[in-house]
């Protein structure tokens, strides 16, 4: 994400930036969360209730590292508060926090692709 290297004091004074970055933010860990779902409905039967619960599920299923499933558990939490509050209720300092750990979500992909490799799904 371009954005990512933008400075706070940019961040805070740029409203088109701060959308656009929130939306991705947002986007992403959705598709998160549902690869998230599926794999858990796919090996259990059935989802937790929660997007946090999912991701905490697979990493007692051994899919993430308890480290990412944690990890990802917050960025589904972030998520919620991304999709339902608005405007200048958002603290925008921890979205820019937020925007500074994209790793949890590559490092997501990897051990998705590992365990699929090692399921012989791919």
């Amino acid at each position: 994400m371009a954005n990512q290297s933008v400075s706070r004091e940019s961040f805070r004074e740029r409203p088109e930036t701060r959308d656009v970055v929130e939306r991705r933010l947002e986007k992403s860990s959705q598709a998160c969360i549902d690869i998230a779902r599926m794999l858990v409905r796919d090996i259990d039967g059935h989802a937790p209730g929660s997007n946090a619960a999912t991701m905490r599920r697979l990493g007692e299923i051994d899919v993430l590292t308890d480290e990412t499933a944690e990890s990802m558990a917050e960025a589904a939490m972030f998520r919620n508060v991304l999709a339902h509050e608005y405007g200048d209720v958002l603290d925008q300092d921890v979205v820019y926090d937020a925007l500074q750990d994209l790793g949890r979500y590559r490092e997501f992909l990897v051990e998705i692709y590992d365990y699929l490799d090692e399921v012989g799904a791919l």
